[in-house]
């Protein structure tokens, strides 16, 4: 069986707790002049459009797909996301999202990699934890909002690969129906041979 398969089928058994009067079909999509993803630019600093969608269920089960391009210099100019998993909120105001990833590079198999991700989140401190499997790196990612001001600080550390720091704004106000949402991130590599700042500015729907 192949991965895109397993996917599938994992997928089909997520959306078995749905209903269809209860699904709720959500979509996105981005335009981006630097697609910085863990500190790190996924498109050599230039310009790139993403888009995805949702579905979802009022139990918290949910499952979806997200694109976006790329530019690592070789065969692919895609990334392609398929993720599953469930949300919820406990009594005490807590929230849970726990998921299964997949990383998909058409043409470019080799990158392809997995994850199992838990993140927990409480007012405005969260935490996620994503397992890589097939032995994929792990990584652990902080993040704070700062009130209800859109200001926000992440702190991540990719196993083996190195750290990085993210400050973002979100604009309290649309333009033209659009949100938009700058910042500026940090990646230290692990072996010490890397330091990539960057900037960016997103405007999405």
């Amino acid at each position: 069986m192949n991965k895109i398969n397993k996917i599938i089928i994992l997928a089909l058994l997520s959306l078995g707790v749905l209903s269809v009067s209860a699904a709720e079909f959500e979509y996105n999509a981005a335009l981006t002049n630097n697609y910085i993803w863990r500190g790190m630019t996924q498109t050599g600093e230039d310009a790139a459009f993403s888009g995805g969608f949702d579905v979802s269920s009022d139990s918290g089960a949910y499952v979806g797909a997200w694109g976006s391009y790329v530019d690592f210099d070789n065969e692919t100019n895609k990334e392609l996301d398929y993720y599953f998993g469930y949300s919820d909120e406990s009594a005490r105001g807590v929230n849970f999202d726990i998921g299964y990833i997949s990383y998909n590079y058409p043409r470019e198999s080799g990158l392809d990699f997995e994850e199992i991700y838990v993140g927990v989140a409480y007012k405005w401190v969260g935490v996620t934890i994503s397992t890589g499997l097939d032995e994929a790196p792990d990584n652990t990612e902080w993040s704070v909002d700062l009130g209800d001001s859109g200001v926000g600080v992440t702190y991540g550390d990719y196993d083996g690969v190195g750290k990085y720091t993210l400050l973002s704004f979100d604009l309290p106000k649309k333009l033209a129906g659009l949100s938009i949402g700058i910042g500026l991130s940090d990646f230290d590599s692990a072996d010490g041979t890397a330091d990539e700042d960057g900037f960016f500015i997103t405007f999405s729907l």
